[in-house]
Formats: structure tokens, C-alpha cells, sequence
């Protein structure tokens, strides 16, 4: 089980879009105020597909993320007191959002 459910919200979108792009970003925020806007761009594209019923190959994993889990590393990574503890954050949140989405059968290749 992944240490955040941040990865999760990761690894779906990179399963149902093939894009590497919210992971990428999030992975080398030079700053918390940023890497919490990536993190907003990434929910709201998650709760649209959602919303739209466009979750196909990532449903097991969505139903299963903790949102209250989320808003707390949210906070957590806003609150990284420098670029260090910021990045070992996101580097383990990023890594994890990849280990889950191989796990993920029939994700798309991006």
C-alpha cells in the first residue's frame, strides 16, 4: 500500500489519460505554493473524470482513495519547510503514483 494517497490520485490519472505530465510536475516543484497548484490542477482533472463517468481502467483504485487522507497531505506538502523536505515528499508521492499505475492493467501507454 502506497505511503500517500496523493499517489493514487496520480497513478489514475496517468492510467486514464497516458500522461506523465501531473507527475512530472509535481516531481520537480521547486516550491510548496507550487507543487499544492499541481496538485489542485490534478484534482480537478480527476473529479472531472469522475463527474463524467470517464473512469474506466483506474475504478478499483479511485473508489478506494481516501480523501480525507488527501486534504491532510495536501497540508503537508504546503507546509514542507524547505526545498529539501519538499522534495522528499513529492519524490515519494511521485514514485509511488508510478509503481501503482504499472499495476494497473490495460492503462494506457503514454
Amino acid at each position: 500500500m502506497p505511503d500517500y494517497e496523493l499517489s493514487k490520485v496520480l497513478a489514475a490519472l496517468l492510467a486514464e489519460r497516458g500522461d506523465y505530465s501531473f507527475i512530472d510536475k509535481l516531481g520537480y516543484s521547486p516550491s510548496a505554493d507550487l507543487a499544492v497548484s499541481y496538485l489542485k490542477e490534478a484534482l480537478r482533472d480527476l473529479h472531472s473524470l469522475k463527474s463524467s463517468n470517464k473512469v474506466e481502467k483506474s475504478v478499483d483504485l479511485v473508489k478506494g482513495i481516501n480523501w480525507d487522507k488527501v486534504d491532510k497531505e495536501i497540508s503537508l506538502v504546503a507546509k514542507a519547510k524547505n526545498r529539501k523536505a519538499l522534495r522528499e515528499i513529492v519524490s515519494v508521492i511521485a514514485a509511488q503514483a508510478l509503481a501503482l499505475s504499472a499495476k494497473i492493467p490495460g492503462k494506457r501507454e503514454g
